[in-house]
């Protein structure tokens, strides 16, 4: 069962049963379910209405000299268990239960010590005292007085039995205390078996990650909270897994990269070093020969600055500091320049170019300068896949529907290969060249499509590609309207 559940189940079950208890207690000493004063005192004029009607017929005086009468009353007092004082009218004591024998005719005041209204000693258990007057059966005159004491078991089996609805209040409050006492100990079981014992069984789990052991899997059967604490454990120990081998394999693409970096680095260095020893020892007869050693140098020292460029742009985005800071500014001026710079580059290179007859003039949030970065990678990228006579195309259209400008490269090369397209736009990749010819001719180590990913989401934009072998590759950048 769901915790959250159970804990409102619970909690709502207790407070009932501490409302029912409260309830009961209430019930129980409320005072219409106690014996009232009058209703004691009823009781006390039915247990002694016989011996009041016999003194009152046989007169009090009588008692000063009627051992008969008095014998009748000890009688009485010993099989009620209730005392019993009578008084002349004067005050003189003439019978003591308590002491049977003829009293020495001690005088008392009648308005000032006789128990007129119920009193109640406070001995443990009680005595009831109260005292009634004695009148002539004939003539209803004052003939004494008779003081009564009557023990609290006495008076308790002279009152009417409790009425069954008194067992109800302490029917419920006995289940009241039994479903507390339930509760108290189910939920210690339940905290123990479903709290506890599952997060002892977490820690070795626990211990086995924080070891670099990875494929323990924590599992709970549990459809409740605690299922769902093990259901995320792991996750979380699954993403640790692959964050562990993410980790590795960014050290050893780090390790590859350094390894081309070295290897690509070296081929070039070598050859400006022999060609650089050849002029200086003299090897060129004239200057044209000087000039075609030099355009050698001048070409590997390029492929050296693209890898270093590259290089210094990967290290940038893996610490966040590549510098992107879009400003709001017409296309046309701002693209305008990047074009032609690269449609003549192209052409350099002994592939047609065609350039856009018109670049819309709106407003973008653009960095000229990463924009022509991006634009000048996808070129050199084309470039690699084309040959002379091969076509480049470069064109830029406003879609006011998505409002966003749309920077269109495209070529009619042989295109990238389906078990490469998932991969192009990850560090390090660098796909397969078809042609083995134009093998040595790769420059870089896979970096420039990631950075130019990471340039154009910098612009909240974004970089798209279709291709389709020996039929050419289009590559499409978005950049938002302002």
């Amino acid at each position: 069962m769901n915790w959250k559940l159970w804990y409102r189940k619970v909690r709502l079950v207790a407070w009932l049963s501490l409302l029912i208890m409260l309830l009961s207690v209430g019930w129980l000493v409320w005072p219409s379910n106690q014996p009232t004063p009058s209703s004691i005192v009823n009781h006390i004029r039915v247990l002694t209405n016989t011996i009041v009607h016999t003194m009152e017929k046989e007169h009090t005086e009588l008692l000063l000299s009627d051992a008969p009468l008095r014998q009748k009353l000890n009688d009485w007092s010993k099989e009620t268990t209730i005392s019993l004082k009578v008084l002349l009218p004067d005050g003189t004591m003439v019978y003591d239960s308590d002491h049977s024998s003829l009293p020495s005719l001690q005088r008392i005041y009648p308005r000032f010590e006789l128990d007129y209204t119920l009193r109640i000693s406070d001995s443990e258990p009680p005595d009831y005292h109260l005292a009634f007057p004695l009148l002539d059966a004939e003539s209803s005159a004052l003939v004494g007085y008779a003081q009564f004491t009557v023990p609290a078991p006495v008076m308790a089996a002279a009152l009417p039995a409790s009425s069954p609805v008194i067992l109800v209040p302490w029917t419920l409050l006995t289940l009241a205390f039994v479903t507390l006492l339930y509760l108290f100990f189910s939920i210690g079981r339940r905290v123990q078996r479903d709290l506890v014992q599952p997060v002892a069984e977490l820690k070795p789990y626990a211990e086995a990650i924080l070891k670099g052991d990875y494929e323990q899997r924590a599992e709970w059967t549990s459809d409740n909270e605690v299922g769902e604490l093990y259901a995320v454990f792991d996750l979380m120990r699954e993403e640790i897994r692959n964050l562990h081998m993410q980790q590795a394999a960014h050290n050893q693409s780090h390790k590859e990269l350094i390894s081309n970096l070295s290897h690509d680095l070296k081929t070039p260095l070598a050859t400006i070093k022999a060609y650089v020893d050849a002029i200086r020892e003299g090897i060129c007869p004239d200057l044209p020969s000087v000039m075609a050693y030099l355009e050698v140098v001048h070409a590997n020292t390029s492929k050296m600055a693209v890898l270093v460029d590259d290089l210094l742009l990967h290290a940038l985005r893996d610490l966040e500091q590549i510098a992107v800071h879009p400003l709001e500014q017409y296309s046309s001026p701002a693209l305008e320049p990047i074009f032609r710079t690269m449609a003549h580059y192209i052409r350099t290179m002994g592939v047609n170019c065609e350039e856009p007859s018109t670049i819309p003039n709106v407003l973008v949030f653009i960095d000229a300068v990463r924009i022509e970065q991006v634009i000048a990678n996808l070129v050199t990228n084309a470039l690699k896949h084309t040959e002379p006579g091969d076509t480049i195309t470069l064109a830029v259209e406003e879609q006011t529907e998505w409002s966003c400008l749309r920077i269109i490269v495209s070529d009619t090369g042989s295109g990238i290969s389906p078990q490469d397209m998932p991969f192009i736009f990850e560090r390090y990749y660098q796909g397969s060249v078809p042609d083995r010819t134009k093998l040595a001719q790769r420059e870089g180590v896979g970096l420039g499509l990631s950075i130019c990913k990471y340039i154009m989401e910098a612009h909240g934009g974004t970089i798209e590609f279709h291709s389709k072998q020996q039929q050419g590759t289009t590559f499409c950048l978005t950049l938002p309207l302002s």
